[in-house]
């Protein structure tokens, strides 16, 4: 986990390095104040005269300043270097790794575990490298630096305390290996209970409609049972078994330790200034036992989110951002090769959406699709623009294949409108939602794009107008007002290639006529796929119209022309226009 770790915060080994620097220097100080009360208890025996108490005193008030100085920069140097800038930049990176990855992934992923992954995995680096900083690396460096002084003054209680040591982490070490799989355990319960809480608050009003809410508590109570019970047996397993063995050992070493002093100081290879000395290293050096342990129970809770999210960051994504970024003269014609394609990674019969498919949208035309639900509308959306790639077939944008494309530059060729439940709408104020992909359009292109959306009307009549803040995903407008305000935003975006999934199902019937009738408009010298349940939609404005079923291109041709040929088109006119 730790070389997942060292990997992940390569921009900051610099950092640290210097960091280690200025504590070697400030442990090596540390260690010297430690020697004080034995070089006053020699000056005392010696009767030192006057100048060298002031002397020693001087030294202490310069050494003090000094100290004080290194102190402050050390804790400087791990909140300005270390805590913000690493929270900063993990942060950003595990956005930035969402916005690269393609949409199988997101697909593969729940939304909800994602963002608290990364928040849970940012506060245990966060922890992990804190105590590193605070706590480990120093004691690491405090600890060998006691071995020296204690090799020259009691060199079996050096050889004693790093046997002693030895043992002790061996122990720790074992102790995590065995917690490991409670602790997995209970990471993974940890983010079923983040997901679920997510979707019951989301879900509130449902919630209390049908009257669950004692029953999603109770599911919720499960989650947690099972937690604490993962946690329990994990501390039982520490605290009876491997605590009880490392005070064994430190308490066999002290007393063997003490036999030692007491041998030296019989046979005068140890002075009582010294004696002092040693003790107050060997107790420092025992404490920092404890003090690792610690740091490593604590590091190795923390490793398992830490761990999760590095995995995370080191998932590659499929965008080619390497392919063709041409100039190339709008309108964009595309065409579909015998393409087959499925939503596993082998495509066959039984699970593929699309069979050998064939289709050519002529630049500048508008191409209607239709079909029952499930037979690969939405799909075709998705393979022509990249989002998933497909399994057999080609299918050129432009003239260029799409996995010659940089996806990047390939998107930039497509607006797009989805269908109702499927319209993503930001928090903030209606302008905001309009302009999202041109941040820098003026108040006259963001009314217009929402006078042919046909929402500005509604938009003035709120207090706030094109000001208001729509709330937590749009809570504030309607299905029909969220699909038109996706609309506006469409339009704003003025791409060459247009798709209107379903864009007005949430509407009403008199503001889809109103829509409608500025269609022409909307679509002037685009290339457009229209992907329609409500056919009377698309009879005026379509150059063609494709019936699709089960996957497969089963009629083409105008509205006139298809109703002719008396097939499933016609079928579905039928219905639809009963009444």
């Amino acid at each position: 986990m730790f070389r997942k770790l060292w990997k992940l915060l390569k921009p900051f080994h610099r950092v640290f390095a210097r960091f280690v620097a200025i504590l070697v220097v400030y442990e090596g100080l540390q260690i010297t104040e430690g020697y004080l009360i034995s070089t006053v208890i020699q000056l005392f025996d010696t009767r030192a005269v006057q100048l060298y108490w002031v002397a020693l005193f001087a030294g202490l008030v310069i050494y003090d300043e000094l100290f004080m100085r290194l102190d402050n920069a050390m804790d400087w140097h791990i909140i300005a270097r270390h805590t913000y800038p690493i929270y900063k930049y993990l942060k950003t990176s595990a956005i930035s790794k969402f916005l690269e990855m393609d949409i199988p992934w997101h697909q593969r992923h729940n939304s909800g575990a994602l963002v608290g992954k990364v928040a849970h995995g940012v506060e245990k680096v966060n922890d992990i490298v804190d105590g590193l900083s605070w706590e480990f690396v120093p004691t690491l460096i405090q600890a060998f630096l006691s071995l020296i002084p204690l090799m020259i003054f009691s060199g079996y209680t050096a050889l004693i305390a790093s046997v002693a040591f030895s043992f002790f982490m061996i122990l720790t070490i074992r102790a995590n290996a065995s917690r490991a799989q409670f602790r997995e355990q209970r990471h993974n319960a940890y983010e079923q209970e983040w997901h679920r809480s997510i979707e019951i608050v989301q879900a509130a009003e449902t919630n209390v409609m049908f009257g669950q809410q004692a029953r999603l508590s109770r599911e919720l109570e499960v989650i947690h049972d099972k937690i604490v019970g993962l946690g329990l047996t994990e501390a039982r397993l520490g605290i009876f078994t491997y605590n009880r063995w490392r005070i064994r050992i430190l308490t066999i070493a002290r007393r063997l330790i003490l036999l030692i002093w007491v041998m030296q100081l019989f046979n005068g290879s140890l002075t009582v200034a010294n004696l002092i000395f040693v003790s107050i290293l060997t107790e420092k050096l025992f404490h920092s036992f404890w003090r690792f342990a610690r740091l490593l129970d604590r590091a190795s809770e923390a490793s398992e989110g830490a761990q999760r999210l590095a995995d995370l960051m080191n998932e590659r994504s499929t965008v080619n951002n390497r392919g063709e970024a041409p100039i190339i003269s709008e309108p964009v014609g595309i065409c579909i090769a015998d393409v087959s394609f499925a939503y596993t990674e082998m495509y066959n019969a039984d699970s593929g959406i699309l069979h050998e498919f064939n289709l050519n949208i002529e630049a500048g035309s508008v191409v209607a699709l239709v079909g029952p639900s499930g037979a690969g509308k939405t799909t075709i959306r998705k393979i022509i623009t990249g989002l998933v790639p497909i399994q057999d077939g080609c299918i050129t944008v432009a003239g260029i294949p799409v996995p010659q494309w940089q996806s990047s530059e390939l998107l930039r060729l497509f607006s797009y409108v989805p269908q109702g439940d499927d319209v993503s709408i930001f928090s903030g104020t209606i302008r905001e939602n309009i302009a999202f992909p041109k941040p820098e359009a003026t108040d006259e292109e963001v009314m217009k794009a929402a006078e042919l959306a046909g929402i500005h009307t509604f938009i003035m009549e709120m207090e706030d107008g094109y000001m208001t803040v729509v709330g937590e995903r749009g809570k504030r407008l309607s299905g029909g007002q969220k699909q038109r305000l996706a609309l506006a935003r469409a339009i704003i975006a003025d791409r060459p290639v247009l798709i209107l999934d379903e864009a007005t199902s949430a509407v009403d019937a008199v503001t889809e006529q109103e829509i409608q009738a500025k269609m022409k408009t909307i679509l002037a010298g685009k290339t457009a796929i229209i992907i329609a349940h409500r056919l009377s939609t698309i009879w005026d404005i379509s150059h063609k119209i494709v019936v699709i079923d089960q996957g497969r291109k089963i009629e083409e041709g105008t509205h006139a022309q298809l109703m002719n040929n008396n097939g499933l088109y016609a079928r579905m006119v039928a219905l639809q226009t009963a009444d």
